[in-house]
C-alpha cells in the first residue's frame, strides 16, 4: 500500500466518499458535501500547520485516507481520523492506514498522545481502536445531533508508550511525496 499526503487530484474522491451514506453516516459534517466546498476546505488545510492528511493507495486505486488535526507539540497531543473506500470497507485497508499514521505521528512530533471521536453506534470503527491500543476514555451524551436524535460520542486515546510496546510500531515508515 503506498502513501502520499492529499492532493487536489484526490478532492473529488473525497467528495464522493463523504457523500456515501456508508460513510457520511459516520461522520457528523453537514451534506451534502459539494466538490467546490472540499476544494476551499483543502486550500485552507494546506496552509494550517496544525494538520497533515494521508491517501492510501493500492494497484493504483485510493483505498483509505487519514489525517492527522491538531497538532498540538505543546501538550503532546494530535487528533487521528479516518475514512476507507466504501466500496474497500473490511479488507484490512483501515487497519493498514491507522497504523502507518499512528507510526508517522509518534515519530514525526513531539507528542505523547493520540486522541480521536467515534459515535457511539460505529462498532467496526471502535472494535478497531481498541484492538489497535486505544483505550476509550469517556462517553460524551447526548453529545451531537444527527439523524434527528441526539447521539453519544465516544473519546478514544493511545499512548506513545503503549504504542511502542505493540508489534504495530514501525519506524521505517515510508511517505512518497
Amino acid at each position: 500500500m503506498k502513501a502520499t499526503k492529499l492532493a487536489t487530484n484526490h478532492l473529488q474522491e473525497r467528495c464522493n466518499w463523504l457523500n456515501h451514506p456508508g460513510v457520511y453516516m459516520h461522520m457528523n459534517m453537514q451534506y451534502p458535501i459539494t466538490l467546490e466546498e472540499t476544494k476551499k476546505w483543502h486550500e485552507r488545510a494546506l496552509f494550517n500547520s496544525s494538520r497533515v492528511d494521508f491517501v492510501f493507495e493500492e494497484k493504483d486505486e485510493i483505498v483509505a485516507m487519514t489525517g492527522l488535526t491538531n497538532i498540538d507539540t505543546s501538550n503532546g497531543l494530535v487528533e487521528f481520523y479516518i475514512m476507507v473506500n466504501p466500496n474497500e470497507q473490511g479488507k484490512g485497508y483501515g487497519k493498514k492506514s491507522t497504523e502507518f499514521t499512528l507510526n508517522y505521528a509518534f515519530i514525526n512530533y513531539n507528542i505523547h498522545k493520540v486522541y480521536l471521536y467515534t459515535n457511539n453506534f460505529n462498532e467496526r470503527a471502535n472494535n478497531l481502536y481498541e484492538k489497535l491500543g486505544f483505550k476509550l476514555e469517556g462517553v460524551l451524551r447526548k453529545h451531537k445531533f444527527k439523524n434527528g436524535e441526539l447521539i453519544d460520542r465516544c473519546v478514544y486515546g493511545l499512548l506513545k508508550e503503549d504504542w511502542l510496546k505493540q508489534n504495530y510500531y514501525n519506524k521505517e515508515i515510508k511517505l512518497e511525496f
